[in-house]
């Protein structure tokens, strides 16, 4: 069995304050540093599957399958990639930990473990092109493969994450200023 995991970096829209994140687990079209692109379609039927069974696949924690960290409330391929709708486990230690990381924008990437049931070459690219996969489980990541994509934008109870880190860097700026004056 040819298992594999392939890392995009996850893009959030808005991560609420019942452990709730939106983004894109794989996006369309991307080379990846293991040179593989994801086709458009690549899903269907695995999702089909996942569908048809009641089930989604693992929320996991840096493809750890012993830390389940979630569940998947909506997995969608749409024309950009394979969108999706987490819910942490806030009551678990790792879940609370992975919110946390997701509010300060330590933690942005996205991984999704699969089984390669059809891919072509494409030799101009010197990549390999996935067009069905076995989707099994997506990962909160460190470090993803597809590097364009970042977390646009974290909601932490109404207010901008983003301006909230702008914030902290100035405070960090300021303190390294007054400890170089000394």
């Amino acid at each position: 069995m040819d298992v594999k995991h392939f890392s995009c970096a996850l893009r959030v829209k808005a991560l609420s304050g019942d452990g709730i994140f939106t983004g894109y687990a794989s996006t369309f079209g991307n080379l990846d540093q293991q040179n593989e692109i994801v086709a458009a379609g690549a899903f269907t039927r695995t999702l089909s599957k996942w569908q048809r069974q009641g089930r989604t696949p693992a929320l996991l924690w840096m493809h750890d399958p012993t830390q389940p960290i979630g569940i998947w409330q909506s997995i969608v391929e749409d024309k950009s990639g394979l969108h999706v709708e987490g819910r942490l486990a806030l009551r678990t230690q790792k879940g609370m930990e992975a919110y946390e990381l997701l509010k300060l924008g330590a933690l942005t990437g996205l991984s999704i473990g699969y089984r390669v049931v059809s891919s072509q070459i494409d030799a101009k690219r010197r990549a390999r092109i996935l067009t069905d996969v076995d989707l099994f489980e997506i990962s909160l990541v460190t470090f993803p493969a597809n590097e364009s994509a970042r977390i646009d934008v974290v909601k932490e109870r109404g207010k901008d994450t983003a301006l909230i880190a702008s914030q902290a860097a100035e405070r960090l700026r300021k303190a390294a200023q007054i400890l170089v004056e000394r």
